[in-house]
């Protein structure tokens, strides 16, 4: 691989980049999350509910409403600004509420579609019941490429993380006028991993204004990679991430960026024999997360070439463009509202000093946030340990 197909062009791209955002901002006032088609997935009273969510770990005792939970697909925009559909796990509390404060979980990351919330039973399914079981109407977004939408999945790319979240909100609120019910005002958000730092994203564009029918009500992310290229990738390629799953996340974003971004023209230039020329094809969404670490080595320097290693620890061109635009979870913005993060100081996949980092930039600009330690567990026990704190905090703001 040579340098130059990443150094030569930066300026063109970042160029691309703003021509995108514009297209993508003119294209917002028509696409509004119009509720193209629904069915439901789910419906349980109360005790259901409970059953439901106990084996998960994740009930609290708040939770005391029945769900209906939808599949809702909707028009949103790709990475080009370009029309598409999404689909979002939709949950309404059985009240009778006319009136709804939303909730947005947004999930972790999954390269194989079917594991969307809206279409798999398990897992992220349980965090959008658990807040709707608590009277909020709960939406959980599939992303683009996701679910029912066509396409791959755009992995780590902001402006479709918002957009797409936004759109879900937006599908949520026209979906529940058809039961005679309005959902707006301060949006409870929270997510995990790849979710997390999206979380904040979301969180951000709803300050900012995003929706006049929604603003930012509180912020509740969890094991979140919030800097790729400064924490997660260094320890990632240092060995203090878990060699596989660090192969997969790169593996993942190489390929999810060159789609957008053109970071080289054959995987030759970025990946080492025999995995080059069969990477992207292992996330196509067609493959399930245990095919696609199948396909890959053990480890990142079985994969990576090693001038692509070092430059994704000091990136340049086409690739420090993309990281400026994607890579910003917890910068460049103040919370206006309590952010309470939470983290696993034994976390081998979302190292734990990503939630430190944030922590001290968000209290640097004079944030209100907290991190909370759960404890020397692994990723997937961290999620477990912390959503039901977030949704005791959460029943405490209805």
């Amino acid at each position: 691989m040579k340098k130059t197909l990443f150094t030569l062009g930066g300026v063109a791209v970042l160029t691309a980049m703003a021509v995108l955002a514009s297209t993508t901002a003119s294209a917002a006032a028509n696409r509004g999350g119009r509720v193209v088609s629904s069915r439901q997935v789910l419906g349980l009273e109360p005790q259901q509910v409970k059953e439901f969510l106990e084996p998960l770990g994740v009930y609290v005792p708040q939770a005391r409403h029945g769900v209906d939970a939808y599949q809702v697909v909707y028009r949103t925009v790709d990475v080009r600004g370009r029309s598409t559909t999404a689909s979002s796990l939709v949950a309404l509390p059985r009240t009778g509420d006319r009136r709804l404060r939303p909730a947005v979980w947004l999930h972790g990351t999954q390269s194989y579609r079917l594991d969307a919330p809206s279409v798999s039973e398990c897992c992220d399914r349980a965090a959008a019941v658990l807040f709707a079981s608590l009277g909020y109407a709960a939406t959980a977004p599939d992303y683009v490429g996701l679910g029912a939408g066509p396409g791959t999945h755009p992995y780590f790319h902001a402006e479709t993380a918002v957009s797409a979240s936004v759109d879900a909100l937006r599908a949520t609120r026209h979906f529940a006028v058809r039961y005679g019910r309005t959902v707006g005002g301060p949006v409870a958000v929270a997510g995990f991993s790849q979710g997390a730092n999206n979380s904040f994203l979301l969180a951000r564009a709803l300050q900012r204004g995003a929706d006049r029918n929604f603003s930012l009500g509180a912020l509740a992310p969890i094991s979140g990679a919030y800097h790729l290229f400064d924490v997660e990738w260094p320890a990632a390629i240092g060995g203090d991430v878990d060699p596989k799953a660090a192969t997969y996340y790169l593996a993942y974003l190489t390929v999810a960026w060159n789609r957008i971004y053109h970071l080289y023209g054959a995987e030759s230039e970025v990946f080492q024999e025999p995995y080059a020329g069969n990477v992207a094809d292992l996330f196509d969404g067609e493959h399930t997360i245990e095919e696609s670490m199948a396909g890959l080595p053990a480890k990142p320097s079985e994969l990576l070439r090693p001038e692509y290693a070092e430059l994704l620890l000091q990136p340049t061109g086409r690739l420090a463009g993309a990281a400026r635009a994607n890579d910003d979870a917890c910068l460049g913005w103040r919370p206006a509202v309590p952010v309470r993060t939470y983290a696993a100081h034994g976390d081998p996949e979302a190292v734990y000093a990503n939630s430190e980092r944030c922590q001290r930039e968000l209290r640097g600009v004079g944030a209100d946030v907290t991190l909370t330690d759960v404890g020397d567990v692994d990723h997937i026990t961290s999620l477990v340990l912390s959503v039901p704190q977030v949704a005791t905090w959460f029943a405490t703001l209805r």
